[in-house]
């Protein structure tokens, strides 16, 4: 037995067991391309020739976000742990005892991070460590 075309797989003397990548197939419920041309990632969870539409879109590292059957909105958390590039502010901040804050999570909005002074101290930098003040007489 031989699969249904998009559908692949075979079997000899029995019947066969298919399945149907979206992400590999060309077909009308398949995604063919629409990841990849947005710079995505492509995976398709199950591969059944009865769960389709299921395929889903992964947002590239440092950015973050997935979506099912279409492209994904990809967000960038610049104060994250997890964003280690260059344009971060988590180990700026960090290294001056400072918060930081990403007021635009925006995957098109780049170097918008703020340190921010803790308290007692106050005052914030954009896209730098922030020079704090200390007002005793408050």
């Amino acid at each position: 037995c031989v699969c249904a075309s998009p559908s692949v797989g075979n079997a000899t003397a029995g019947v066969a067991t298919c399945t149907l990548d979206e992400c590999e197939a060309v077909c009308t419920t398949c995604e063919e391309g629409t990841c990849e041309a947005a710079g995505q990632t492509c995976s398709d969870p199950k591969n059944l020739p009865s769960q389709l539409r299921d395929w889903i879109c992964t947002c590239p590292a440092p950015t973050t976000g997935y979506v099912m059957a279409t492209v994904a909105i990809c967000e960038l958390n610049e104060c994250s742990a997890a964003c280690t590039d260059p344009h971060c502010g988590t180990a700026e901040c960090a290294g001056a005892a400072q918060d930081c804050l990403d007021p635009d999570h925006s995957a098109a909005v780049y170097g918008d991070w703020k340190c921010l002074c803790r308290a007692p101290r106050t005052g914030s930098a954009v896209n730098a460590s922030s020079a704090c003040d200390l007002d005793e007489c408050n």
